[in-house]
């Protein structure tokens, strides 16, 4: 096996068991309740990690590929379904404002694929002329996935900031290692697609490399004290308590009006 190809096997050895390990303290530190879909996510990654550098090992190239393309829809809805969970852990105290706010969401995420979409065409230049086609494919449609979710992100911390929501530090640090991490794989498939199949190796190394370290930021970080604190206000303080209140009055009244 060449050098390379060792590298790859065990970072993605070490990245699915970091992933698996990550999920364990979830459930044993009682938070698999609190991020459900995560918790499923990491599951969801550790088994197909594996498989994957088993066939890496022993199976064939057209295996591997197959496994990818078979894996990469499944954990596409892992990706929204951990965006979506963010959006409902930062609005958890106005439910109110969150359940009415659902129809914004699904239009904030539709629009930010949509922003991704546009700007996928050199990807798919890329693919037309490449021999791993479908791979290539698979990875444009990837790009778009996790770039809409980063622009979407984006957003909502730009709303966080704006208002002062009170979070629990566990969301926040959530939320800010989700954005680098859906970042980081934006922009390496987005290199990968533009350079073609000669830079998968290398792209490949660094998307773990990355995934890597935010899964031991997940595990070190997210405590059941992060959990149980008052939470930290974001925004503008000079007008918080202020625009709090409005927040509140808001919620409330629809609140009455779901009912």
């Amino acid at each position: 096996m060449p050098a390379y190809q060792q590298v790859t096997f065990w970072l993605s050895l070490i990245t699915s068991l970091g992933a698996g390990i990550v999920a364990w303290l979830l459930w044993s530190r009682n938070l698999m309740n609190s991020y459900r879909a995560f918790f499923w996510y990491l599951c969801a990654e550790c088994i197909f990690g594996i498989a994957a550098t088993l066939l890496q090992s022993f199976g064939s190239r057209n295996a591997v590929a197959l496994a990818f393309l078979i894996s990469q829809p499944l954990l596409w809805f892992f990706y929204v379904a951990v965006a979506l969970e963010i959006y409902r852990k930062c609005l958890s105290r106005f439910r109110g404002i969150a359940r009415v706010g659902q129809q914004l969401l699904v239009f904030g995420l539709f629009g930010s694929m949509i922003l991704s979409v546009a700007t996928v065409q050199p990807d798919l230049e890329t693919a037309r002329h490449a021999a791993a086609v479908n791979v290539l494919y698979v990875t444009a449609a990837h790009r778009v996935i996790t770039g809409g979710i980063t622009l979407f992100l984006l957003l909502l911390a730009v709303v966080l900031n704006w208002f002062p929501v009170p979070l629990a530090p566990n969301t926040l640090f959530h939320t800010a290692v989700s954005f680098f991490f859906f970042l980081s794989m934006t922009v390496a498939h987005l290199y990968r697609n533009l350079t073609g199949t000669d830079a998968t190796d290398n792209t490949n190394i660094v998307v773990m490399f990355m995934a890597t370290g935010c899964l031991i930021a997940w595990g070190v970080r997210l405590l059941p004290i992060g959990e149980s604190d008052g939470g930290l206000p974001t925004g503008n303080p000079r007008d918080g308590s202020w625009l709090l209140a409005q927040m509140e009055a808001i919620n409330r009244a629809l609140l009455r009006v779901a009912k």
